[in-house]
């Protein structure tokens, strides 16, 4: 189940993904879900083995982060107390996305029911250098349209400029996916390039759009935002993604 938190937002905790079978259990569905393997660019099955394969290898590979997203707000709307406590306290309904437990698949749902907090989704950054990463992300359809997207995504994007000392985080995003390129582009990344017909789905060859955000366009971004917070209150952020980044990854 999700690990430790390794940074904590507003409304929601990036947990380190670890070596168990819940973990496993949600890296298994999207790499084989129909829908979701398509929209995050997984062709193959993947078979027990080859989660747990992957698993040994990214986790011990220092040029990679992953995280669980880990929303806390509805832990609230559940019955939590209010002392704002991260973990909820017992029962099922700890592990629900708002909209209650129909609105998981039985598969994420059984899943949930077993972690110790509920997992809307994961973001990474892999191929970390002195220079750069590439950031990949998705979410659970359940949880999209809360913001959880983008204070996620920005909560990694920080840790990688203020404490791993990057210059520049890369993303690609498949060319049909509009909401995640909104995403990107809302937070300031900007379009570098489309590489065209570099991969294929359902037998038609697709186009994939390549985005870079650098470390002092970042700052001013984060500056601005926060004026903009200060001065006026926001009407709700308006996300969110399946999936962003490129095949293999997440």
């Amino acid at each position: 189940m999700p690990g430790p938190v390794f940074c904590r937002g507003d409304r929601l905790d990036l947990r380190a993904v670890e070596q168990t079978d819940v973990d496993r259990r949600f890296l298994g569905y999207v790499r084989n879900d129909p829908d979701f393997r398509r929209a995050l660019g997984f062709d193959s099955p993947w078979p027990r083995g080859r989660t747990d394969a992957f698993l040994e290898s990214t986790l011990a590979d220092e040029s990679n982060c992953n995280c669980f997203v880990c929303p806390r707000d509805h832990h609230r709307e559940a019955g939590e107390g209010a002392d704002g406590e991260s973990t909820p306290p017992p029962g099922a309904e700890r592990a629900l996305p708002p909209g209650g437990e129909s609105a998981l698949p039985p598969a994420v749902r059984e899943a949930q029911a077993n972690a110790d907090h509920p997992v809307a989704g994961a973001v990474n950054l892999f191929d970390v250098d002195r220079v750069s990463g590439t950031l990949s992300y998705w979410l659970f359809d359940a949880y999209r349209g809360r913001g959880y997207a983008s204070e996620a995504v920005s909560l990694l994007v920080d840790v990688a400029f203020a404490d791993l000392g990057l210059h520049r985080i890369e993303a690609e995003v498949f060319a049909e996916n509009d909401d995640s390129r909104r995403l990107l582009e809302r937070l300031g990344f900007v379009h570098e390039g489309t590489m065209r017909e570099c991969r294929i789905t359902n037998g038609d060859y697709g186009d994939v759009d390549r985005y870079a955000v650098l470390e002092d366009a970042w700052r001013r971004e984060r500056c601005s935002d926060a004026d903009r917070r200060f001065d006026a209150a926001p009407d709700g952020d308006r996300d969110e993604v399946g999936a962003g980044g490129r095949s293999g990854r997440g």
